[in-house]
């Protein structure tokens, strides 16, 4: 049965009385680093980025803020996505999941921010918006003048920038500091466990290219999603303005709403292990190949080893055997070793 409460026009979410995510004050670019190490948790940093000349342009004016952007524009033509009002705005599958619930198209960005502004005015306001992009292609100089203090992990900084456009629930690998340069944005997070309370969409298409949750937040039918309840019990809240950061630590789940006229995020992620250890997604991918089809018992024997080699790694699974010949269980894997193992997976799966 849907919600009552999405015939009254008010989202689910935002009536449901969830906790707040920590928050802690006095964060910069100085000591960001030391401060997040280790968290496991989402944290947000109040005023973190409030200095940023990006930050002070979106608090003048959504016209400020699309200016300041086009002056830091290469020229570039971006990634427009186009909806309708009848999506609410909500990023998402058509009717039948064959296709999404938007086009898109590359265009040059003062197009798009034309469009975003104008829609403003509107009574009912289609959705309009471009995904993350690399600053390093689009906006060259905005990590240089906008510094969030993280260059030491070699982030991937891009920017993500709409009008009022809601982003299923979805995860992604690296950890993400997250700066709102301008609007308001609402995260809704999760921990990772609760993917089988999320019913996450197919791995392989998905609107932003990562599976997403196929519950609609505002308006959850928990006649066919019923373990959403559930999820929800380990929910919480996040709420930034503009200057305002959070981090999200790799894996945890995050509903992200723009609340503003024009909407900008700048994100960094970075990972904690060498990019030569490939994505882990490649090993779910490899496993559902290998291992799915496999008959119970056997998957279970195979989850035990799994658990030994991988999970339990800690536990120490190759001290009992000599340094010189522990292979790929040596700890932490090298780069030689990585590439030889790389190899061999490459040439197995070609049989």
């Amino acid at each position: 049965m849907m919600s009552t409460l999405a015939e009254e026009k008010i989202p689910y979410i935002e009536s449901a009385g969830l906790p707040h995510t920590q928050e802690l004050h006095g964060v910069s670019p100085d000591n960001v680093l030391e401060l997040v190490a280790g968290a496991t948790r989402p944290l947000i940093l109040r005023d973190y980025c409030s200095h940023f000349p990006a930050v002070v342009a979106g608090k003048e004016s959504p016209q400020a803020t699309a200016d300041y952007l086009l002056q830091q524009y290469s020229g570039n033509p971006i990634i427009g996505c186009y909806g309708s009002a009848e999506t609410g705005g909500r990023v998402f599958y058509n009717d039948d999941m064959s296709g999404f619930n938007f086009d898109s198209r590359r265009v040059p960005l003062r197009e798009l921010l034309d469009d975003i502004l104008a829609s403003a005015e509107t009574a009912e306001m289609p959705m309009r918006y471009m995904p993350s992009s690399e600053v390093s292609y689009w906006f060259p100089q905005f990590a240089a003048d906008n510094d969030a203090g993280v260059s030491s992990v070699s982030p991937i900084g891009s920017l993500w920038l709409g009008n009022k456009v809601r982003v299923a629930a979805h995860y992604d690998f690296p950890n993400n500091l997250a700066c709102n340069i301008a609007g308001k944005r609402r995260f809704t997070l999760l921990p990772p466990e609760q993917i089988a309370n999320l019913y996450p969409g197919p791995l392989e298409f998905a609107p932003g290219g990562q599976e997403v949750s196929l519950v609609d937040f505002y308006s959850p039918d928990f006649e066919a999603f019923p373990r959403f309840r559930d999820a929800l019990q380990q929910a919480q809240i996040a709420e930034l303005n503009a200057g305002d950061a959070l981090y999200i630590p790799g894996m945890w789940w995050h509903h992200v709403e723009s609340l503003g006229v024009l909407n900008v995020l700048y994100t960094h992620w970075w990972r904690d292990s060498e990019a030569y250890m490939g994505r882990p997604t490649n090993a779910l991918l490899h496993a559902i190949l290998g291992l799915r089809n496999l008959p119970s018992h056997q998957r279970k024997a195979w989850k035990a080893l799994f658990d030994y080699y991988i999970f339990d790694a800690e536990a120490g699974a190759a001290e009992h055997i000599p340094q010189s010949a522990r292979g790929v269980l040596q700890q932490p894997l090298g780069l030689e070793a990585a590439m030889q193992l790389r190899a061999k997976l490459q040439n197995d799966l070609k049989r």
